[in-house]
């Protein structure tokens, strides 16, 4: 009788024991899961990334040449944030926020900077002092204005500008007009010595509080072709790679 009553009490212990081990097993393989996944039913997502890559110059003063220029590479990153339709409670986007931008460049060429858009001149944007960032944030609003920093608390679009401002300097006394699509073929430049990778973080917060992270989006500027065409716009809708986690609920 005390051998079947031992026999149970360690039987039992092994179930328990067996069911802890079940439990951290789905637990662990639970967290595993999210830490690659992230969230797989958030209210609002990024559908898309633009990218459109220019070249353009600035005029140096006094120079002795005809033409001089500084060459300038732009690249104007467009962020495209929609409502998850799939998702059944109502949401609203309290605001958007992009920093801890981190630039890896292929060569040494030039110096590349982050830029808001403007809020008075004609073009989106304009490479001053004053509209360089180290992160931007975007307040939800009734509908998206990009010059003022407001998206739609609906989902919108989100922009910025890399560019690279010192590539070199393009002197002529040749050259009857200029082509500004054709610098960097005169400059003798690679699309390998413009190459970088830029990745940053972006932060989605709603109206209730809850939060949402994606660490490391990462875009690779500037589009392929450029050299050859000058102007080049790039469509990326594979957000894969792109995983948010829940940081406030």
């Amino acid at each position: 009788m005390a051998n079947q009553r031992l026999s149970r009490k360690i039987f039992n212990i092994c179930m328990v024991c067996i069911i802890i081990i079940i439990i951290i097993f789905v637990a662990m393989m639970f967290i595993l899961n999210y830490d690659v996944n992230g969230e797989t039913n958030m209210p609002f997502q990024v559908s898309k990334i633009s990218i459109i890559s220019t070249v353009d110059g600035k005029d140096v003063e006094n120079s002795e040449y005809k033409w001089a220029i500084d060459v300038i590479q732009n690249n104007d990153i467009y962020v495209y944030i929609e409502k998850n339709e799939d998702y059944s409670k109502q949401e609203t986007i309290a605001s958007v926020k992009i920093d801890n931008f981190h630039i890896r460049q292929s060569t040494d060429l030039g110096e590349i900077k982050i830029y808001k858009p403007t809020v008075n001149e004609t073009s989106l944007f304009q490479n001053t002092d004053e509209n360089i960032i180290q992160n931007i944030e975007f307040k939800g609003a009734k509908s998206t204005n990009t010059r003022n920093l407001e998206i739609s608390n609906q989902g919108g679009v989100l922009s910025f500008r890399c560019a690279n401002n010192k590539i070199g300097t393009y002197t002529s006394n040749d050259d009857e007009e200029i082509n500004y699509n054709e610098l960097l073929t005169k400059l003798n430049l690679s699309e390998e010595d413009l190459k970088a990778i830029v990745t940053f973080q972006m932060t989605i917060t709603l109206d209730s509080g809850k939060a949402f992270r994606a660490e490391d989006i990462s875009i690779e500027i500037p589009n392929q072709n450029l050299i050859a065409e000058g102007t080049v716009g790039q469509e990326y809708t594979d957000m894969q790679d792109i995983v948010f986690k829940r940081i406030e609920n």
